[in-house]
C-alpha cells in the first residue's frame, strides 16, 4: 500500500505540469489527493468498474473488447471528480483533464502492481 500511495503521490505532484486544467495547491494536497483517491478506489472502485463496463457493454463489442483497456481510465476520472468536490484545495477543470490524471493514475496502478507482484 505505501507503494501504491507514492506512486499516487508522485502522479498527484506532476500532473499539474503535464495537464494545464489541474491545480494543486501545495505538496500536502498532493498527500490528501492520493490518500481521498486511495479511499474511493478502495471503496466504489470496484462498483464503478462494474456499472462503466455494463454500461459500454455495446462498446466493448463493436470495438471487439479494445474498450475495455479504457474503462480503468474512465472510473479513475469518475473518482477523481469526486476527489475534487471533496478537496478545496485540488481543482479538475473539466472532465478531459480528470481523464488525463486518470490515465496516469491507471499507469500508476499498474506499475505498482508490477512492483510489489
Amino acid at each position: 500500500m505505501l507503494i501504491q500511495f507514492l506512486i499516487l503521490f508522485a502522479i498527484a505532484a506532476i500532473a499539474p505540469q503535464i495537464f494545464p486544467g489541474i491545480k494543486i495547491k501545495s505538496m500536502g494536497t498532493a498527500a490528501l489527493i492520493a490518500v481521498v483517491f486511495g479511499v474511493f478506489n478502495f471503496l466504489f472502485g470496484w462498483f464503478l468498474t462494474f456499472l462503466v463496463g455494463l454500461v459500454s457493454l455495446p462498446l466493448i463489442i463493436v470495438s471487439v473488447g479494445l474498450f475495455i483497456l479504457l474503462i480503468p481510465t474512465l472510473v479513475n476520472a469518475i473518482l477523481l471528480k469526486l476527489t475534487d468536490a471533496l478537496l478545496e484545495d485540488f481543482e479538475l477543470s473539466g472532465w478531459w483533464p480528470a481523464i488525463g490524471m486518470g490515465l496516469l493514475f491507471s499507469l500508476g496502478g499498474w506499475l505498482g502492481d508490477k512492483i510489489t507482484g
